[in-house]
């Protein structure tokens, strides 16, 4: 292989975890925010007002404009999108991780629910099976995610059109 060709395809190996990652994270914080924000417009269940609420970072105002809470909540998305694909890459099991950390995303229902007025109740058990089933559909979607990159690490990805 030229030695340019090389250089290129060393570099796009070490790029492509960064943006599947920030990719894992963005399509999987989108599927969950408009999850959760269908679920509180049917239900009335404050969840998305959770999955979005600031009140407790002391150098923001209480509140912003919904679409900038939206985007911190994608912004840290991407973050475990990142981590995540770092993860799989040297552990493997994508399906099972992403699912892994739906779950322990969940758990932050408990100590956000005690930081606003605006928020639900720690035991709204509605609101808590919204959040879970939620936070599962966003480890499903990081671990399909996660499953795709890596066939495509392998060369047999789906969406390859040869």
């Amino acid at each position: 292989m030229p030695e340019h060709l090389a250089k290129s395809t060393n570099s796009l190996k070490h790029i492509l975890p960064w943006k599947a990652g920030i990719l894992t994270g963005l399509t999987s914080g989108l599927v969950l925010g408009f999850f959760l924000k269908a679920i509180q417009t049917y239900t009335g269940e404050k969840v998305y007002t959770l999955l979005l609420n600031i009140d407790f970072v002391p150098w923001l105002p209480p509140t912003l404009p919904e679409y900038i809470e939206f985007g911190l909540h994608l912004i840290v998305s991407i973050i475990i999108g990142i981590f995540y694909i770092w993860w799989i890459q040297r552990a493997g099991h994508p399906i099972a991780k992403g699912v892994l950390i739906g779950v322990l995303s969940s758990l932050l229902y408990i100590p956000l629910s005690q930081l606003s007025s605006r928020v639900p109740d720690l035991y709204d058990i509605k609101a808590i099976l919204y959040w879970l089933a939620g936070h599962l559909l966003f480890g499903v979607v990081v671990g399909w995610c996660g499953h795709l990159w890596k066939h495509s690490q392998k060369g047999d990805s789906p969406f390859r059109h040869e």
